[in-house]
This record gives structure tokens, C-alpha cells and sequence, in this order.
């Protein structure tokens, strides 16, 4: 009996591990077909098979980097950052490179503040990569951030000095610069603006004050000698008829 129950244990524990093996294989071949349909530019077909992948454990890193690029080029943008954030999560993927593409994807929406963020947190992973200072400037200069994009671009271009661009964004980072120096001088002639206006404001109430002191001083004046005149007429009043009597 003992050796019954063995044997069956055994049988069904060959059983289980048959299945594991045959669900990991199938596993595999939802990544591998998943990554050919993307590869072919085919994402609304790659897309299921890619985020079936992304639920097994073991599957090639790789796999959230794929889905969130299939969400991006469909449209489905708050899929796209969802899939890459979730690869941020999982061991062994290319944290960076999921920061950056969530960044990008919000970019397209014109959400450069975010944008921005996840740039940030990408270079922190690895800060001699170049194409996030290309990125994170881009975000910076929409965000009117000019000296913060002007220095994204110089480190850009130290990372990368051979980049076809570098032309282009030289120019971009002179404009930048142009631009930050205009922005400071009005700053400083606004700033000049406010206190001389504070100080003719000052002035005029100091002018007004002066005006009123003086206009309350005439007026005591005349009520002194209104009441001189008064006594005055009285005191004579009464000579005159003190003469007639």
C-alpha cells in the first residue's frame, strides 16, 4: 500500500513539473512572438502577447520596455507609462531606459513637468547618459527654464561631442543664453521700475501732507483773526455808544 501511495506521489509530481516546464516554454513564446509582431511594426497585435509575458515570472526584462513602446504608438498613452513604471518595479530591468521612455511619453502630451521628472530620475540611475540631458533640456526650455536647459545641453554635448546636432543645439544653447540675459536685465528694470515708483509715491504723499499741514496751519490763522475782528467790532460797538450817552 506505502509503495502505491509512493508511486502515485511520484507520478504526480512528474506531472506537476511536465506542466511548469510546458507553462514556462509557452510563457517564452508569448515574449518571443510578441517581440517579432513588434519588431514588424505590428504593436496592436504585439501588445497582448507582450503584456501576457509581463505577468510571468522570469520573462525577458525586456518585455516592459517593448509593451509601453506598443502602447505609445497606438495612442494609449496612460497604458504606455503604466507598463514602463511597472518595469521599474521589476528586478533586473533596465530602470533607466523605463524612466526615460516614461518621460517621453509624457512629453507627447505636453506634460513637461512630469516629463521633466522622469528625466530627472533616470540620470540619477546613470548620469553619463547622454540622451537624457537632450531630453530633460527639451522639457526645460517648454517649461521656460532656459539656463537649467542651456546647461542640460552643454552636458549633452560633452557626453556626446560627435552628435549630428551639435550644430544646431550650439545655437539653441546661444539663444537660450541670450534669452536668460534679457529676461534677468527686465527683471533688474522692473525691479528699477517698482522702487522709483515707490519713491514718487512716497514723495507725493510727503508733497500732500506738506500741502495739508500748510492749508490746516492758514486756516488757523484766519479763525484767529476772524475772532480778533469780532471782539474788535464789539469793542467799538460799544464805544460808540459809550460817546453817545
Amino acid at each position: 500500500m506505502n509503495a502505491k501511495r509512493r508511486a502515485l506521489r511520484t507520478l504526480i509530481l512528474s506531472l506537476s513539473m511536465l506542466m511548469l516546464t510546458s507553462f514556462s516554454a509557452f510563457a517564452l513564446d508569448y515574449f518571443a512572438e510578441g517581440e517579432r509582431l513588434f519588431r514588424e511594426n505590428r504593436p496592436e497585435e504585439a501588445i497582448p502577447l507582450l503584456y501576457q509575458a509581463s505577468l510571468q515570472p522570469g520573462v525577458d526584462p525586456r518585455v516592459f520596455v517593448y509593451l509601453g513602446l506598443g502602447y505609445q504608438q497606438t495612442g494609449k498613452y496612460a497604458d504606455a507609462v503604466s507598463a514602463f513604471m511597472r518595469g521599474a518595479s521589476a528586478p533586473g530591468t533596465d530602470r533607466k531606459v523605463l524612466f526615460f521612455n516614461a518621460g517621453n511619453v509624457y512629453f507627447l502630451q505636453e506634460l513637461f513637468a512630469e516629463a521633466e521628472s522622469m528625466y530627472v530620475r533616470a540620470a540619477e540611475i546613470d548620469a553619463f547618459w547622454a540622451p537624457v540631458y537632450l531630453n530633460r533640456a527639451n522639457a526645460r526650455v517648454r517649461l521656460g527654464r532656459f539656463a537649467e536647459a542651456a546647461a542640460d545641453y552643454r552636458n549633452y554635448l560633452m557626453l556626446d561631442p560627435a552628435t549630428w546636432q551639435k550644430d544646431s543645439i550650439r545655437q539653441i544653447i546661444a539663444l537660450l543664453e541670450s534669452e536668460e540675459t534679457e529676461r534677468k536685465n527686465a527683471e533688474l528694470r522692473s525691479e528699477a521700475e517698482r522702487v522709483a515708483a515707490e519713491a514718487e509715491r512716497a514723495a507725493a504723499a510727503e508733497r500732500y501732507q506738506r500741502i495739508m499741514d500748510e492749508v490746516s496751519s492758514s486756516l488757523q490763522s484766519v479763525d484767529a483773526a476772524s475772532t480778533l475782528s469780532a471782539g474788535s467790532e464789539d469793542v467799538m460797538e460799544y464805544n460808540e455808544e459809550a460817546q453817545l450817552e
